[in-house]
């Protein structure tokens, strides 16, 4: 017999949907009612399964039995639901049908167990016949300029591997995806499974229809008052006559999103519109806008514990306007810093002006200056005033929605008021004030699937810096880093972790020495685990840190679900940090392993770490623990 798209479609349909509707468990009223309580479950019997254990089924099951640790948790899932019955079928099929399973039937039943009538759960399982791949084939008409593309969509279904009808659907949209960027929104994509025989072997056939080449038509938008239009054609990634491209409607929607003019956008064809002649192969769009307002003014303030000041209180105000000079952005800031409670004075405050050119050089590459000046307080406790002023330009260029270049300068001049020139150069020296002005470049990559959880993709990161030199100023030096994160599943439920780092910093010119406050700072949580923070690299006679010019290290950690909420990991660090290239040896460097626990909040993981020290030439063996928030990497 053959299974289609379309009966396969019907089926999942009938799989997802609502099959226990308004709540009716069963025909018996009783029993219902009895449901409606959302009883306790006591006890999950699975029966007639042979492929997979009853731990394998249980576990992808909604349902909970119930026990301390999930009442403490107060899980609701250990109590029948309205929608139990439907989500644990559901579940326990996607579990065969993803292995190959054709025939898989299911049916679930509850019975009140005494004395407390919590409930006992009877899932009955008929597996039916399993299948595997014997070949898979690609048919149809279509342009052959696509077969490379469609080829690799369907290699990945491997002979003797068992047929996976998630992943096969998934492969139609793929082939549709492939059509619809090249000119065809029109095609189809369905397949076939064999299964005549009475092997468990099956023939997979494509079947791909390319129907007709499609151009872009005119584009109407709707909703634009506040914003020249002019700038929303040009953030456009088509134009009329361009071959249709699906991939080109969704970056033109990201691009509008990204310039901050709208709160909301829709894209689409002029086909919806009854009201509008649609041509087929030249389709119009239409584009409707819900704009911002072009000025804005926030207000910002908030409290914070220092332990030199006790409790500091910082408030900031900024007004802003969007299009200014037709589509650049201003903003206007002001900002202070109070000690408040233990006595009441201003220890900060700053002016900063910023203005933005979303296409520097005519490119898609904004373009911001900042100018910010901080006058300087004086007071009882500081009789003098430090005032700073800064210009810097800064820019950066999209490669694609993972790589991202910035660069840019800075140019700072500080003044000292109410002190004679020697008592500067001393005030100077011992509060490590001077004079930079650098330039600086970044590139980032990013492919990983959550920015503080990842469980799959990298983040790769070069840094370069120079400061001073032809920029003048008090200092110059070399700065240079390079990072690569690795995120990755093992096996259900572990992330493997890997992360290495190295950095270089060099002075050069008038300077004879890198700033201290620049250098690379090693040992803690996020660096190597199990020293105190900043413990390792260069110290002075007195024990403290004084950074380090060359910097390497090397994390692994493995990370693993506990219950709920809880994970847990395990990690080995190595690395330190050292003056010169020459100090770098096997004997130098730190080595330290252990474990931690974390709980997944909605700001990040709250980690706690212990870490031990390896005996090494140099160091001791020892322990530490970190608590912080947020993964070391």
């Amino acid at each position: 017999m053959k299974y289609s798209l379309r009966f396969l479609s019907l089926f999942l349909g009938i799989l997802f949907g609502y099959s226990a509707v308004h709540g009716q468990y069963s025909q018996d009223i009783t029993l219902n009612r009895w449901l409606r309580k959302k009883p306790l479950i006591s006890s999950i019997q699975i029966e007639g399964n042979r492929f997979f254990s009853d731990g394998k089924i249980k576990g992808v099951m909604f349902s909970r039995k119930d026990n301390i640790f999930r009442a403490i948790k107060s899980d609701r899932r250990r109590k029948v639901q309205r929608e139990t019955i439907m989500r644990d079928t559901s579940e326990v099929k996607y579990l065969y049908l993803s292995s190959g399973f054709l025939g898989i039937q299911i049916k679930e039943t509850f019975e009140a167990m005494p004395p407390d009538s919590n409930a006992l759960i009877k899932m009955m399982i008929k597996e039916g016949r399993r299948f595997f791949y014997d070949k898979v084939e690609l048919t149809g008409d279509f342009d052959l300029k696509f077969k490379g593309e469609l080829n690799g969509i369907i290699s990945q279904f491997k002979p003797y591997e068992p047929v996976d009808f998630f992943k096969l659907k998934q492969a139609t949209f793929d082939c549709k995806s492939v059509l619809a960027n090249g000119g065809y929104p029109y095609s189809s994509a369905d397949y076939l499974i064999d299964s005549a025989g009475q092997g468990e072997e099956v023939i997979v056939k494509f079947i791909i229809r390319s129907d007709s080449l499609v151009h872009f038509g005119g584009l109407r938008i709707l909703g634009a008052s506040r914003f020249d239009t002019t700038l929303i054609v040009r953030e456009m990634t088509f134009k009329r006559g361009d071959i249709y491209k699906r991939s080109s409607i969704i970056e033109s929607q990201k691009r509008l999103l990204n310039t901050g003019n709208y709160l909301t956008l829709q894209l689409y064809g002029a086909n919806k519109d009854s009201t509008v002649k649609f041509d087929r192969l030249h389709p119009d769009f239409i584009l409707n806008l819900k704009e911002k307002r072009t000025e804005y003014l926030s207000i910002k303030t908030g409290a914070g514990q220092n332990p030199y000041k006790d409790l500091i209180w910082d408030f900031s105000a900024a007004w802003g306007k969007r299009n200014i000079f037709r589509s650049r952005r201003i903003e206007f800031s002001v900002s202070s810093s109070f000690v408040v409670f233990t006595e009441w004075r201003v220890i900060s405050h700053s002016y900063r002006l910023r203005f933005t050119e979303p296409w520097f050089l005519g490119l898609r590459m904004p373009m911001t200056m900042t100018t910010q000046v901080e006058p300087g307080v004086r007071s009882a406790i500081q009789p003098y005033r430090i005032q700073t002023w800064s210009v810097a330009l800064e820019t950066n260029r999209e490669i694609d929605d993972k790589v991202i270049i910035s660069t840019g300068l800075e140019y700072r001049s500080i003044n000292i008021y109410g002190l004679s020139y020697a008592d500067q150069i001393k005030l100077r020296q011992d509060k490590g004030i001077s004079l930079r002005r650098k330039i600086y470049c970044t590139i980032n990559k990013d492919t990983r699937d959550h920015p503080f959880i990842p469980t799959a993709g990298s983040l790769s990161g070069i840094r370069f810096e120079s400061t001073g030199g032809f920029l003048k100023g008090d200092e110059s030096f070399i700065l240079s880093e390079v990072s690569w994160s690795r995120y990755q599943r093992l096996w259900p439920g572990w992330i493997s972790a890997t992360r290495l780092k190295a950095g270089y910093v060099k002075e050069y010119g008038i300077s004879r020495e890198v700033p201290i406050d620049v250098r690379f700072y090693v040992g803690g949580a996020n660096s190597i685990r199990g020293f105190a923070e900043n413990a390792l690299g260069p110290v002075s006679s007195d024990g403290t840190a004084q950074g380090a010019k060359v910097l390497l290290i090397s994390n692994q950690e493995f990370r693993f679900p506990i219950i709920g909420r809880f994970w847990g990991s395990i990690f080995a660090d190595m690395g330190n940090g050292f003056n010169n290239w020459s100090d770098v040896k096997v004997d130098n460097l730190a080595i330290a392993y252990g474990a931690g626990l974390q709980f997944i909040s909605p700001a990040g993981p709250l980690r706690l770490d212990y870490a031990r020290r390896v005996r090494t030439k140099h160091i001791e063996p020892g322990h530490h623990f970190h608590f912080t928030i947020l993964y070391a990497f």
